[in-house]
């Protein structure tokens, strides 16, 4: 190699260097998660079932719980419409259904791809409906609250989006997306095929019988499910 030529790469490798990279504005971040669906990658965010959603996919505005996430140790939730609250569990499917920009934060508002079990009632009037959560979550963009940049890295810490629920689900605890506090002691195989899909594997052990998916095992005796681990 001649001097001249180690010269021009010595100074291509210092412009590529020297050369900072495009910040994100407004439209990019909004895309990123615009009618996504994101898997859930860290615990500490919950979602919320509330009463004026059952039976329905919650649509409106105001029928949620609302997450303000200042920093990855700042997360404060508040439920102002008395929803049932549950963990948001790492690795669940939740879809976008809105998604915009206001007051220094990336806000996102997302439910469950996939219902829960809740219970509703009291008593002798208590039953179990199967719901969809909804949650609006409320994600700084630094301390300036102007840092489109900011806002997409701590969402990212929460979150990775996709273009189908498939593609999500993918990464989720089941080949569904579907989590193991929808599995119940005493449902049947059947059932569970319902909820989770068909099992990647399953294990006959005589009267013990395991349905093996994605980083869980479930455990059934004499039919009926005994553990889920």
């Amino acid at each position: 190699m001649t001097t001249k030529h180690a010269f021009y790469r010595l100074m291509i490798g210092i412009t590529l260097i020297a050369t900072p990279a495009t910040p994100l504005d407004k439209d990019d971040l909004l895309s990123k998660y615009r009618d996504k669906f994101v898997i859930v990658m860290n615990e500490g965010l919950s979602t919320g079932f509330c009463p004026s959603n059952q039976g329905q996919v919650p649509t409106r505005f105001s029928h949620k719980i609302v997450i303000n996430i200042h920093a990855v140790n700042d997360v404060e939730t508040s439920n102002p419409y008395g929803c049932n609250v549950e963990a948001a569990r790492k690795g669940e499917v939740l879809k976008v259904f809105n998604v915009g920009f206001h007051s220094g934060s990336l806000v996102l508002l997302v439910r469950t791809a996939s219902p829960h079990s809740i219970t509703r009632g009291i008593g002798a009037f208590a039953h179990q409906d199967l719901e969809q959560g909804a949650t609006a979550l409320w994600i700084k963009a630094g301390t300036s609250g102007k840092s489109f940049d900011e806002a997409d890295t701590l969402a990212g810490h929460w979150f990775k989006a996709f273009d189908t629920v498939t593609d999500a689900a993918a990464f989720g605890n089941t080949s569904t997306g579907v989590f193991v506090n929808q599995v119940k002691g005493g449902m049947s195989f059947s059932d569970v095929e319902r909820a989770l899909g068909v099992p990647q594997t399953r294990v006959d052990l005589g009267e013990k019988v395991l349905y093996k998916y994605k980083d869980m095992t479930i455990e059934f005796h004499d039919g009926k499910v005994t553990d889920v681990h």
